[in-house]
C-alpha cells in the first residue's frame, strides 16, 4: 500500500519536548502528525511491534514483529499504514538533551540512524525497552523529591540499551549481510562503519563489486538523494558533535576523520555550512 498523503508536517522536537520534565516527550502519537512527517531539532525512538512498512527517503523498511526505531532529522519519513496506537511507544529527545547525559553516548546512533534508520530486535529486547517506556512514563506523570534525577538515570539507560542494539546490528556478521540484503542497505552499512576512513564513491563501489558510476545511480534512485549527499552529512555530522562536544582541536578531529590536512576539513566544512568550524564550537 502506498503512503496516502503528500503533505510534509514538521515535528519540532525542542518546541514539543521545551514544556515537558526534563524536556523529554513521552507517547506521542506519531499518526497524529500526519502520514508523511519531517523531524527536526531531535530525534524520536520507537519501539513497536506488528509487521508492515515505512518509508524514510524513499527507502522502504519492512517492519519484522518487533522492530527498534529511530527517526532521524532532516529526514522525510512516511508511514504507508496507522500502526495501532497500543502497538508501539515512542520517546522523542533533542540532541541537547542526549549529550548532557551522564556519560558521553557514542554519536555513531545518530548517524546510524540516519542509514538504518529500522531494526528487528527480539521478543525479551521488546519487552526490555517497554519496561524502560513504562517506567519512564509513569515517573513523568508523578511529582517526586528526585524526578529528574530519576528520569535522567532511566533515559541514560534506556538509550544505552537503543545503542547496544544498534552497534550489535550494524557489526553483527558484516561480510555475510553485505551480500544478503539489498543494495542501498549494503550501501549504508559500509558508510555508517568506515566514514571515517573512506569518502569516495570508488572506495564503496569497490567493496560492494560495483563500478563507481553504477553505484552512485543505483543510490539516487533507491533514495533520492546523490550518493556523496549521504557520504558528507556522515562526515559532516560527526565533525559538529566532535566539535560541540569534545574537547579536540580542529587539527585532532581533522585527523580522526581523516583529512589530509586541517585546512582540508576547514575547507569541507565551511564548505557545506557556510561556516568555519570554530563558529560551531
Amino acid at each position: 500500500m502506498e503512503p496516502f498523503t503528500t503533505n510534509i508536517h514538521e515535528m519540532d522536537i525542542a518546541s514539543i519536548t521545551a514544556a515537558q520534565p526534563y524536556g523529554v516527550a513521552i507517547g506521542l502519537d506519531i499518526f497524529g502528525y500526519g502520514d508523511k512527517i519531517m523531524v527536526s531539532n531531535g530525534l524520536i525512538i520507537i519501539i513497536c511491534r506488528g509487521k508492515g512498512s515505512v518509508l524514510i527517503d524513499n527507502k522502504r523498511y519492512e517492519l519484522s514483529s518487533h522492530n527498534l526505531i529511530i527517526l532521524p532529522e532532516r529526514h522525510i519519513v512516511e508511514f504507508c499504514h496507522q500502526l495501532p496506537r497500543d502497538a508501539y511507544h515512542s520517546i522523542a529527545l533533542t540532541a541537547d538533551n542526549l549529550l548532557a547525559m551522564p556519560s558521553p553516548i557514542d554519536t555513531n546512533i545518530l548517524n546510524y540512524s540516519r542509514f538504518v534508520s529500522v531494526i528487528p530486535i527480539t521478543t525479551e529486547k521488546y519487552a526490555d525497552l517497554s519496561s524502560y517506556y513504562t517506567f519512564i512514563y509513569k515517573e513523568t506523570r508523578e511529582e517526586s523529591l528526585y524526578q529528574q534525577e530519576i528520569l535522567q538515570s532511566l533515559l541514560y539507560a534506556m538509550v544505552l540499551e537503543v545503542a547496544a542494539e544498534y552497534e550489535s546490528h550494524l557489526h553483527r556478521d558484516a561480510a555475510e549481510n553485505i551480500k544478503a540484503e539489498d543494495l542501498s542497505d549494503s550501501f549504508l552499512r559500509l558508510l555508517a562503519r568506515d566514514y571515517r576512513k573512506h569518502r569516495t564513491v570508488a572506495y564503496y563501489a569497490e567493496a560492494l563489486s560495483l563500478t563507481p558510476k553504477y553505484l552512485a545511480a543505483a543510490i539516487k534512485r533507491i533514495t533520492g538523494r546523490p550518493i556523496l549527499d549521504w557520504i558528507h552529512e556522515a562526515v559532516l555530522i560527526d565533525a559538529k558533535m566532535l566539535l560541540r562536544t569534545t574537547d579536540l582541536t580542529v587539527q585532532e578531529i581533522s585527523e580522526r576523520l581523516n583529512f589530509s590536512s586541517p585546512s582540508a576539513f576547514v575547507q569541507f566544512f565551511k564548505r557545506k555550512t557556510g561556516s568555519t568550524p570554530k563558529r560551531h564550537i
